[in-house]
């Protein structure tokens, strides 16, 4: 979904939760990183004025939510999702020293493909988005 700053604002302050991630805000490096749950910075705090979030990343292990955010042209593209566990998980390295990895999901979906095999028009399975899911444990990937 698509929002602008003030339906941003409204969307990060009701995010009461203490959350994993990380916010990149676009005048400076990635500086709020969250290795285990912690409660997000208020708006204010982390805004001056002229800047704004590039992307913003944020897991809740009890709930399994995830919460993507990236500045799209004049607004910002928000996916706010559930993980499942059977969603197939991978490990990536970060550009952050510490964590060194984080846990992102699949999520995949059935769409009629007709270039397939050149069979009838039939469904096949390709990857929808990919799901932040936390940073790893030290030896855990």
């Amino acid at each position: 979904m698509l929002k602008d700053r003030k339906e941003l604002k409204e969307f990060y302050n009701g995010l009461n939760k203490a959350y994993e991630g990380y916010i990149q805000l676009s005048d400076k490096r990635i500086e709020h990183v969250f290795k285990k749950p912690n409660h997000l910075p208020k708006w204010d705090d982390i805004h001056n004025g002229i800047n704004y979030i590039l992307e913003m990343a944020l897991f809740e292990p009890t709930t399994k939510r995830s919460i993507l955010v990236r500045q799209h042209n004049s607004g910002w593209l928000v996916l706010d999702e559930v993980v499942d566990d059977s969603m197939p998980e991978e490990y990536y390295f970060t550009v952050m020293s510490e964590p060194e990895q984080m846990k992102v999901v699949q999520v995949w979906e059935d769409v009629e493909n007709k270039f397939c095999l050149d069979m009838e028009v039939m469904k096949v399975m390709e990857p929808k988005y990919l799901l932040f899911a936390g940073f790893c444990e030290k030896g855990d990937s």
